[in-house]
């Protein structure tokens, strides 16, 4: 297990910290749905700020998949997001707008069907796009 991925030109970032947890764990009723969907993703955004106690937070766009449902369903049109939530916190040990810090960081939030590690070459070529020099929070030890 590899806690370092490589991103813009050839970064070596650290996986300083990661959280885990089941996408629908706790739903007891009813099918997932886009409007639930939407909520699940605005709060992991919120939870990745408590997480990592910054406000520099990216999300990969995930996939809904569609769900079949004979007729209408009355709380949204089912869909699937994939079933592991990650949050991961990301340090590089250099700067890149402000001199006087020390690290740069940033938190991301990815979903995929199962619990990382590995991470799903899909997200890992989607870390890699991220524009994390532009993005990223400064901050000192």
């Amino acid at each position: 297990m590899n806690s370092y991925l490589i991103i813009e030109n050839n970064k070596e970032v650290t996986i300083k910290s990661i959280k885990q947890w089941h996408t629908y764990g706790g739903l007891l009723e009813g099918i997932p749905n886009d409007k639930m969907n939407a909520r699940i993703i605005e709060r992991t955004k919120i939870e990745a700020k408590e997480f990592s106690h910054m406000e520099e937070i990216y999300l990969i766009e995930p996939k809904e998949m569609p769900i079949d449902y004979d007729g209408k369903y009355p709380f949204g049109n089912p869909a699937a997001l994939p079933g592991v939530t990650c949050v991961a916190e990301l340090w590089h040990n250099d700067v890149f707008r402000d001199t006087n810090k020390m690290f740069s960081s940033l938190c991301i939030i990815w979903f995929q069907e199962d619990y990382a590690f590995p991470i799903d070459e899909e997200i890992v070529k989607a870390i890699k796009e991220i524009p994390f020099s532009k993005i990223c929070g400064e901050f000192d030890y």
